[in-house]
């Protein structure tokens, strides 16, 4: 897709809305030829997304109903400047948004883009593996969110809304089945308990798919899914101006992810022990790295238990809105796998970890007719346990000379404390009927403990370690946005914003030299436009962003030790365009078409080449036509492309480029037609997804200098699946 014709396209459509003059409908008023009106929650009020100044890309039940949604990953594709690293497992896979992105190896470790459901951060990682069913609303908004969002959006947020209980009875029952005996029910189920007062609601979904990889050498599948959640929530009706939600939910998950491909061998057999024995033994190595026919010794494993509570209360004090949302998480995670992904067994190794988090919200709203101000304070807590091991296996204790070595465990335990205290404010004043301006800032302290010991009883991987040590680093993260409507249908804008995330400290497992690292910071310089035509029948915005970010979290092997470490990689850029256009051009038909260009680099003395998980392009393109309706009800097709340009999956080091963590542009074509009752009661789905097949690698996991591994290992995306899906409601 020519970047020429999207902005030559925004163009056209930018004279048309600055022409226009008729004020958006309603949503009482709204047609069904009309485009959809998505009300965001963005600001902390509930707007239209086309009257927002902000880079936003939403979702709502309806899109993730209409494209087959169900993942992060999903989100991702369909968002552009989002990347999700997808790394086959649920805790270390990055968020990257602009090009922004930092190692999510621990809870430990802060991510640049915060995580948010219903209004909770909760973290990355395992804490954030979030099923996207029975879902409201999904917004990205794009940029460091330092006032309102604050912890950890250095890059943006992803602002996740589930459905909340009703005072109609309704009930719905979805199941799913498809390709790789894939199989996900869900249901749920809302109602009053006393009419007007209190309101309840209950949901789950389980998920269950063989394996999409074969493991040759246990002659079994690999890569497989296994999970399921329940979420519960009840709402108190106190007075007309006061309301309590307690929600909460728990999820398990027990499958076997982590089933790497083998890129490159090290032909050295002092480093690429593991090839070298296994070829001495007369056993071919993996010799097609993208065949999905993959080889391990054990069953990989990865089980996580995790639990949510939450309650938010809202009520009005001579007219000005108090929020207060207290929540707690708790979760319990591990991992292990065949560290050489062959048929020798030189070495396994996990990474489980504890996290118990606590976080408070307190803010007041005031709002007239021309000046809107939003303050609070906010403060968290967590403690996370992260104990990273290496075993060893039975064949390297026989290199050794010593079988007894075999079952002897390297391994760190680091506990990490996390304290956060912020306060912020943001004001929001209407100049004139054309001009508003806001302005906001967030002051936050970060205080940082921990408590580190390494045992390597053998001198695996440097002996034992043992550190103690604490910090704290604190930050004014201003922001300031000018938007101007040109007309009832068409505004522009203008931002700087600056986001803050803290330093930290290594605990997981390796070399523990230089275990502390520096806070980054970013500042966001933007420009947009949004816009529609009368009745809403197109809709359209752009942005074009310059980000400065500077003392850059980067995560690295350094050889000849397994040693992944977070250091300082100096200062980068993310420039890029970002686009978006609704169309319903006749009754029944709608044409969307998305896309951004970005160039996302580090640009400093010890560094310099592209950042990791930063396409040079993302676009996407659906088209959904609905039949007219019948008495057998509606039909309607969805199809859609998704394409992504040359992305990098490591970063450089120094100037250095590995171009085996290169992946080449591609585009996945997805389909669904769904037949629905007249009266919704029923719909029946047939869904293909990556129809094409196409294969291309979401990770690269480099320790081809790495004794006794010498390999380079990468992870897949899905290849082609698909299934048919039977929704009955009530």
């Amino acid at each position: 897709m020519q970047s020429s014709a999207i902005v030559a396209a925004i163009a056209s459509l930018t004279s048309t809305g600055a022409a226009a003059q008729s004020s958006a409908p309603t949503a009482s008023e709204t047609s069904a030829a009309e485009v959809e009106e998505i009300v965001v929650s963005a600001r902390r009020q509930n707007e239209s997304i086309q009257s927002v100044p902000l880079s936003i890309k939403a979702f709502s039940s309806a899109d993730i109903a209409r494209s087959g949604i169900t993942s992060i990953a999903d989100i991702a594709r369909r968002t552009p400047n989002l990347t999700f690293g997808d790394f086959g497992d649920i805790k270390l896979s990055p968020t990257s948004i602009r090009g922004v992105v930092s190692s999510s190896g621990s809870a430990g470790a802060d991510p640049a883009a915060g995580y948010y459901v219903d209004e909770v951060f909760v973290g990355q990682g395992a804490g954030a593996s979030v099923d996207l069913y029975d879902i409201e609303r999904i917004e990205v908004l794009r940029g460091p969110q330092g006032t309102l969002f604050g912890r950890n959006t250095l890059a943006g947020a992803i602002s996740i809304t589930t459905t909340k209980p009703s005072d109609v009875f309704n009930a719905s029952v979805t199941g799913t089945y498809g390709n790789y005996d894939y199989k996900r029910l869900g249901a749920s189920v809302s109602g009053p308990i006393v009419p007007g007062v209190v309101q309840a609601k209950i949901s789950g979904i389980y998920n269950k798919r063989d394996g999409i990889s074969f493991n040759e050498i246990r002659n079994e599948d690999a890569n497989t899914l296994n999970s399921w959640i329940v979420r519960g929530a009840l709402n108190f009706i106190l007075s007309p101006d006061t309301t309590l939600l307690i929600s909460g939910d728990h999820q398990k998950v027990d499958q076997s992810p982590l089933a790497f491909e083998v890129l490159r061998y090290n032909s050295n057999p002092n480093v690429g022990t593991n090839s070298f024995l296994q070829t001495a033994r007369g056993i071919p190595l993996n010799q097609d790295p993208f065949d999905r026919v993959v080889q391990s010794s054990i069953r990989n494993v990865e089980t996580l238990n995790a639990s949510n509570v939450t309650a938010t209360f809202k009520t009005k004090i001579g007219g000005i809105d108090i929020t207060s949302i207290t929540s707690h998480h708790f979760h319990r995670y591990f991992s292990e796998g065949d560290t050489g992904r062959g048929a020798v067994r030189l070495l396994t190794d996990g990474d489980p970890e504890r996290v118990t988090r606590d976080s408070q919200e307190l803010r007041a709203a005031i709002s007239s007719d021309r000046v809107n101000v939003i303050t609070g304070l906010y403060l968290y807590r967590q403690k996370s346990i992260n104990q990273s091991f290496v075993k060893i296996g039975p064949d390297l204790a026989a290199l050794f000379g010593d079988p007894s070595l075999a079952g002897i465990v390297t391994g760190s335990d680091g506990t990490l404390i996390t304290k956060s205290i912020a306060g912020f404010t943001n004001v929001n004043v209407r100049v004139s009927d054309s001009i508003e301006i806001t302005a906001g800032a967030r002051y936050t302290r970060d205080h940082k403990s921990i408590d580190y010991t390494q045992s390597d009883p053998v001198a695996l991987l440097g002996g034992n370690v043992a550190i103690k040590a604490s910090d704290s680093w604190t930050s004014f993260t201003p922001s300031v946005t000018a938007r101007y409507r040109v007309s009832p249908d068409f505004m522009t804008y203008a931002t700087i914003s600056t986001g803050f995330k803290s330093g930290g400290f290594n605990d997981a497992l390796g070399d523990a030299s230089g275990i502390a690292f520096k806070p980054e910071k970013l500042t966001n310089y933007e420009l947009g436009f949004k816009g529609q035509t009368a009745n809403r029948l197109i809709t359209y915005d752009a942005a074009i962003f310059y980000m400065d970010w500077t003392n850059v979290q980067v995560s690295q092997i350094v050889p000849p030790r397994f040693n992944p470490t977070i250091t300082n990689g100096g200062r980068a850029y993310s420039a890029g365009i970002e686009v978006n256009t609704t169309i319903r051009p006749v009754e029944g038909l709608t044409l969307g078409v998305s896309g951004a260009l970005l160039r996302s680099r580090f640009n400093n003395d010890v560094r310099r080449g592209p950042t990791a998980f930063a396409p040079e392009y993302t676009a996407n393109v659906n088209v959904e036509y609905r039949f007219p309706e019948t008495s057998l009800g509606q039909f309607s097709v969805f199809g859609e492309m998704l394409a992504r340009g040359k992305t990098y999956l490591i970063p450089p080091t120094g100037n250095t480029i590995d171009l085996d963590g290169r992946v080449s542009p591609y585009a996945l074509f997805n389909l669904r037609a769904s037949l629905s009752a007249p009266n919704e009661r029923w719909k029946i789905s047939i869904w293909g997804k990556n129809l094409t097949d196409k294969t291309y690698k979401t990770r690269m996991f480099d320790l081809f200098n790495v004794p006794p591994i010498g390999e380079k290992l990468i992870q897949l995306n899905e290849p082609r699946t698909y299934g048919v899906e039977v929704k009955f409601s009530y």
